[in-house]
């Protein structure tokens, strides 16, 4: 048996072949967007690590050139990391990097973070990975960035006089809240694109995405829609706030929602918008019999915690992103 490890190197000519003998990367989806180069580390032939460097040339942190390292995946052998990461390292000094961020599929708009308890029972949409995943970039001094959770709260009747003077006034203002169409669902998809850019860019480590790019991340979540779990709000035929929520399809009781997106114009004719569209969300899911309501994957120090409040939630998990100067 050859016990020699070897260290591939895929450029983006090659992103296809890439795809092939990442072998640990399941089901994960694999970007090509921002891709620089796939890196597979080997010993007889069997793929032991691999990961892509992204080059994102829109992402801003700091004061330092980043690349974004995503794709991992990596058995519980600890050799095999560093050889990985030493080519990730060599390439993106290379290319005149200095500061390394992971887990990332070249963007925000992808996969990113890992779980703090990995051990702790998936929700629908989390990043699936191994639970010593922490464990091996923080061994070679990867360090958190920042940090993530998701909350829980009962789904329980309730009434809210102040949201439902919010919502009178919205509509005396002339804003309609309508349903995703799904016999249109990518002409909607397109609709909610320049929106959801821009609600975004305040958000840490945003960078574009191009509206086709946009289109085929969402295309594939339609089968696992509700319309009336989508809610889109609309002033003068342009969007000005939506809600995206799914149900938690990995709940083996199949009594849980998911909140992925809540956004909303940040003009003042907009505000309590936010509130209205999440409180309706949550009594669709009570009618429907759902028990618990998931807000999904919130930045620490964020906006969304009196919205957590509100609903009298609890935190479910937590997520950090990790960095390194190279």
């Amino acid at each position: 048996m050859d016990d020699h490890m070897t260290t591939e190197i895929y450029p983006i000519e090659a992103y296809g072949t890439f795809l092939q003998q990442h072998v640990l990367a399941g089901n994960e989806r694999i970007p090509a967007d921002h891709y620089h180069a796939g890196i597979v580390v080997k010993r007889g032939g069997v793929c032991l690590a691999a990961a892509v460097l992204y080059i994102n040339p829109h992402m801003q942190y700091k004061d330092k050139r980043v690349g974004v390292v995503g794709a991992y995946g990596a058995v519980g052998d600890s050799e095999p990391v560093v050889y990985l990461f030493r080519a990730i390292e060599q390439r993106a000094h290379e290319a005149g990097l200095d500061f390394l961020i992971g887990p990332m599929n070249g963007s925000t708009w992808e996969a990113y973070r890992f779980h703090d308890d990995p051990a702790k029972p998936l929700f629908f949409l989390e990043m699936m990975h191994r639970s010593y995943y922490p464990d091996q970039w923080r061994s070679i001094d990867f360090k958190p960035i920042a940090h993530y959770y998701s909350t829980v709260a009962p789904l329980v009747p309730r009434g809210d006089g102040e949201i439902e003077r919010v919502r009178n006034r919205l509509l005396q203002d002339g804003i309609t809240f309508r349903a995703i169409d799904m016999n249109h669902y990518e002409a909607d998809l397109r609709k909610l694109y320049p929106f959801l850019q821009a609600s975004f860019k305040r958000n840490l480590l945003y960078t574009p995405i191009s509206e086709s790019s946009f289109v085929a991340k969402y295309l594939p979540l339609k089968v696992a829609l509700k319309p009336e779990f989508v809610q889109i709000a609309e002033h003068k035929g342009e969007v000005v706030g939506v809600s995206l929520g799914v149900v938690n399809l990995l709940d083996p009781t199949h009594r849980s929602l998911i909140i992925k997106t809540l956004a909303r114009n940040p003009q003042r004719l907009y505000r309590g918008l936010g509130r209205v569209l999440l409180d309706a969300f949550y009594h669709k899911g009570l009618a429907q019999g759902y028990q618990q309501l998931i807000c999904a994957f919130m930045i620490e120090g964020g906006d969304a915690l009196p919205l957590s409040d509100r609903y009298h939630a609890r935190t479910l998990k937590t997520y950090a992103l990790y960095g390194k100067s190279i």
